[in-house]
């Protein structure tokens, strides 16, 4: 225990430690934040109750008012919101919310606040206890009085809320619902959450007489009233399929189409050499979907923004060598980083650029903003402590230029050099930048300048970058505690999983395959079990407690299999107490609720249905139990379940079933893309006995755990 604390200290003076140079021809440039030797502070907030600050905030979203003189921040760790003065950087207002928050938007004229919270996102969070059970939330808050006007449950996973242009409708993620939510704002928005009204109807009815009550009740239930009450209340007005895990949407200025990215692919992988992600753009007038394809290997879809002009929607994803070995990482041979653009007009992607270099790779982008100009593109990378900032129209035309040698041929350019001209980047003062906004602000000149707000989500700051030429490194850095908090063993390792720094030339991460420390839904073909037999990669959830660890058990344990991933995937030196603090990172690890649960507890035969199936799988019917036992359902052996093909014929490692709703596609190689279909068409186990209504009863039982 004392060697981890010693070796956990050494690393946290190293990660103070940020080295800046310019690397292969690209520009950097380093923010003079960097360079202050008193960086502002954030001052207590004014005239509330004061609470014992959080070891740490962790931004997740930034938003700025009309006026660009407010920074609001919203912060996963510690559930609350933070408003800046951006002059300062001082605090002038803390909102504390009832869950962490996961995205949020600002109504034009700055008065409301629109915040999506997840309880359950806690869960991939190892510095916190698992929350109590609530339902996510889709919170008004009043910007004024930090109060809440509204609340409103909604799908799993909520995240990435925006405004309709006309302010009358709410688009957002339910990444775990595997949909789009449609909400539809109350016409006026004086109203308070279902709960407090209750009450206050409860109240006002025990002091009112019985005859005064009755002349209420029927005033109160008349059509008029009830039509007019309805009008303030907000409404869940459509849902809309998506792929699978929604990440985050856009609208058009015109409000007719909206751009949805899905972080994974949902499709079977064995045996498939063209996997693609898909983002949707669904006309909100008939609701009808039309689905954009990306290049082969596209996966990791996260940030999504709209030219101003409404022409041109921009994607940013990585790019999987899925169908090759990977023996090698130079060069991105296993993964790449991208932009795409999709005329909105026609509806086709109409390019992909790489916004790696050759040797320095921009891994993990994550959040993207257009300026109001439509001049400039911001993009993070998560992974590599910097952003992009791309002159937007010089990358059109320089992309098309590129293009020209070879139209008929559909040519997509993959080389930075084919960027280079029309990109910079930018580091950060801290790790994990993703989300980014940008407005106007008053320069010392006088002149309206554009800025961009990084938010830094490991090191709790965030930088301003002036959007100007030549002038990006004019900045400064907010630090939004007045002391760095230290992080813990296991926050620091979830800081390294998500560090493209540990890898060769940058060019990945851990989460670059395992994002969230789960599966990305592809094959690949390790070399650690021979070459030619790709499997499906694995989630990281429990699998240091469910050894041996890779599809054959080839890795005795999971420890051995960090560190010969660091060396064989990431293809450097693994230094022992980067190691043992992603161990330790992987080892807290929580399963998510499944999303199941909250709908059987709506619906008695959904209920039911788990429970017959439950019975089915400890029954002597099916002998589910007999492999998948204990509290990880895997009695960590070997079998031959009859999955052989001409490229493996071992026996497999028995996987855990916790949070496998999450995990498809099913079996070593994907073959299936739902548990219904590997029960009824592989006929794992005893399944063959089973009627088709036994089969679904065990296929729900299965996603609840």
């Amino acid at each position: 225990m004392m060697k981890m604390v010693s070796l956990f200290l050494c690393r946290t003076a190293v990660l103070a430690f940020i080295l800046l140079e310019t690397v292969g021809g690209i520009s950097i440039f380093q923010s003079d934040s960097e360079a202050l030797a008193d960086p502002v502070s954030p001052a207590d907030p004014p005239s509330r109750e004061q609470k014992q600050e959080p070891s740490w905030l962790g931004p997740v979203d930034v938003v700025l008012s009309p006026n660009g003189k407010v920074l609001w921040t919203a912060c996963l760790d510690s559930s609350e919101l933070l408003a800046f003065e951006t002059e300062f950087g001082l605090i002038s207002q803390r909102i504390a919310l009832p869950a962490p928050p996961s995205g949020m938007v600002l109504s034009r004229d700055g008065t409301r606040l629109y915040v999506t919270c997840d309880p359950e996102i806690q869960s991939m969070l190892p510095t916190h206890p698992k929350p109590e059970i609530r339902a996510p939330e889709l919170l008004c808050l009043d910007t004024a009085s930090g109060s809440v006007l509204w609340n409103l449950p909604v799908g799993e996973g909520p995240q990435s809320p925006i405004l309709a242009p006309e302010e009358d409708r709410i688009y957002l993620c339910a990444r775990f619902s595997d949909q789009v939510e449609v909400v539809q704002i109350p016409k006026s928005e004086a109203v308070v959450s279902s709960e407090a009204s209750s009450e206050a109807s409860s109240e006002a009815s025990s002091e009112a007489s019985s005859e005064a009550s009755s002349e209420a009740s029927s005033e109160a239930f008349s059509p008029e009233k009830q039509g007019a009450q309805e009008s303030l209340t907000p409404k869940l007005i459509r849902k809309i399929p998506m792929d699978r895990e929604p990440f985050a949407c856009a609208v058009t200025p015109d409000g007719k189409t909206l751009v949805v990215t899905n972080l994974l692919i949902n499709d079977r992988t064995a045996d498939e050499f063209f996997i693609v992600g898909k983002a949707a753009l669904v006309d909100t007038e008939t609701w009808e979907t039309r689905w954009v394809e990306f290049p082969n290997g596209t996966l990791n879809m996260r940030g999504v923004c709209i030219s101003p002009d409404g022409k041109y929607a921009y994607v940013l994803h990585s790019m999987g060598s899925y169908a090759i070995t990977t023996g090698q990482v130079k060069g991105g041979w296993i993964n790449m980083n991208s932009i795409s653009f999709i005329d909105l007009q026609t509806g086709e992607r109409t390019g992909t650029q790489t916004l790696d270099h050759f040797t320095f790779a921009a891994a993990n982008p994550w959040g993207i903003a257009c300026s109001s100009d439509g001049k400039w593109l911001v993009v993070t990378h998560a992974g590599t402590m910097d952003v992009s900032v791309i002159e937007r129209l010089a990358m059109h035309e320089n992309f098309e230029n590129s293009l020209a040698p070879y139209p008929a041929m559909g040519a997509t350019p993959d080389h930075a050099e084919d960027l280079l001209p029309t990109q910079k980047r930018v580091f950060t003062s801290g790790r994990g930048p993703r989300a980014v906004a940008i407005g106007m602000e008053p320069a010392e000149n006088g002149e309206m300048h554009e800025y961009a707000y990084v938010a830094n989500y490991f090191s709790d700051t965030v930088d301003r970058i002036v959007l100007c030429p030549n002038a990006f490194n004019s900045g400064r850095t907010i630090r939004m505690t007045e002391r760095p908090p230290v992080p813990t063993v296991e926050r620091l390792g979830e800081s390294l999983f998500n560090d493209g720094q540990l890898c060769f030339e940058q060019w990945q991460s851990c989460a670059s395959c395992h994002p969230d420390g789960r599966a990305d839904g592809l094959n690949w073909d390790l070399l650690n079990d021979g070459s030619g037999n790709p499997k499906s990669t694995k989630s990281m959830l429990y699998a240091h407690k469910t050894a041996p660890a890779m599809a054959v058990g080839v890795r005795v344990n999971a420890e051995l299999a960090v560190r010969k991933g660091i060396e064989m995937i990431h293809f450097t030196q693994p230094r022992e107490e980067d190691a043992c603090a992603i161990d330790a990172y992987l080892m807290a690890l929580e399963a998510r609720r499944a999303p199941i649960l909250r709908e059987a507890a709506e619906d008695p035969e959904l209920h039911a249905s788990i429970q017959r199936g439950r019975r089915l799988f400890y029954g002597p019917k099916t002998q589910c139990a007999s492999c998948h036992t204990g509290e990880f359902f895997t009695d960590g052996k070997l079998h031959d379940v009859g999955t052989a093909t001409t490229y493996e014929a071992r026996p497999m490692d028995t996987p855990t079933l916790r949070e496998c709703w999450r995990t498809a596609p099913y079996m070593h190689d994907g073959r299936y893309r739902t548990i219904l279909e590997m029960l009824r068409d592989g006929r794992h186990g005893f399944s063959a006995e089973l009627s088709e209504q036994e089969l679904k009863d065990l296929e729900a039982f299965v996603l609840s755990l």
